[in-house]
């Protein structure tokens, strides 16, 4: 490319304008070239994301660089080659160029064909490098829809993407906040474990149509069990209490009698006393 920019600048195309050995200098193809220099870096610019892959990296030796490698879409690849196409005409160019320079003091007739045939050449040449421009401007329109159109793609694919992992993280908290509902519910110090039942071994013993049953089902009868046995406690005891009121009301009544005949006897002993003392003297 350095010859591309030293050509840009320093030798602008000339073409022939009237007679043959008249040569005018035309800046259109320079101009274009510097318009190329800069829709190349334009496209490089542009489309960075599309050549270049996210694990490329740029090599530390850059003699070695090849920049046919880090393309990776084919509307890049053919922009690439067709700006190659056209490196190679303008450098072409510029060796004829190099090899023909002009010679203002020719004379004769062989001087001024050979003048004459040289003009028609570059000019032949320039044509072309017009043509090719043409075809790598198209190109690049082409390759500019294309990115927008990649873009636009990558946009609506990472809208979708980022609602996927917001919905996965949305999924993964539920997911966490039912976990940590579950292991609450199974460290839960429930009341019923704190239950005196009987062992397992006996009341399967006692109920054997139990043995088949699940875990919660086996619990449950259990706690009903125990719950009917408590149920004739209760029974047994008030049954209990009300003899024992009994028992009391009977023996108060006992102690109320004993104090009466206490009393009794008492009085019994004070009334004999007179008689007492008559017996005494007889």
């Amino acid at each position: 490319m350095d010859r591309i920019d030293t050509y840009s600048r320093d030798r602008p195309a000339t073409i022939t304008h009237g007679p043959l050995n008249t040569r005018v200098t035309k800046p259109s193809i320079a101009h274009q070239l510097s318009r190329l220099t800069f829709t190349k870096q334009t496209v490089m610019t542009e489309q960075e994301l599309s050549l270049l892959t996210s694990g490329d990296a740029m090599p530390a030796d850059l003699s070695t660089f090849n920049m046919v490698d880090l393309i990776k879409t084919p509307h890049n690849a053919r922009l690439f080659k067709e700006v190659q196409n056209l490196k190679k005409l303008i450098n072409e160019l510029v060796d004829y160029q190099l090899a023909h320079p002009k010679n203002p003091k020719a004379e004769s007739r062989e001087e001024l064909d050979n003048e004459r045939n040289a003009t028609q050449e570059i000019e032949k040449r320039e044509k072309y490098i017009r043509a090719q421009l043409s075809i790598i401007k198209t190109l690049y329109r082409q390759s500019v829809l294309k990115v927008r159109e990649e873009k636009a793609k990558t946009s609506d694919d990472r809208a979708v993407n980022d609602a996927l992992i917001l919905g996965l993280h949305n999924l993964k908290y539920e997911e966490q906040s039912l976990r940590s509902e579950i292991s609450a519910a199974e460290n839960y110090d429930h009341k019923y474990t704190k239950l005196p039942l009987i062992p397992l071994e006996q009341f399967l013993e006692e109920f054997p149509e139990h043995k088949e049953s699940t875990e919660h089902d086996l619990m449950t009868a259990r706690i009903e069990h125990e719950h009917q046995v408590r149920l004739k406690l209760e029974e047994r005891r008030q049954e209990k209490l009300k003899q024992k009121q009994k028992l009391i009301a009977e023996v108060k009544k006992g102690k109320d009698d004993l104090t009466k005949l206490d009393t009794m006897v008492e009085k019994f002993i004070e009334a004999a006393e007179p008689i007492k003392k008559v017996l005494a003297i007889e």
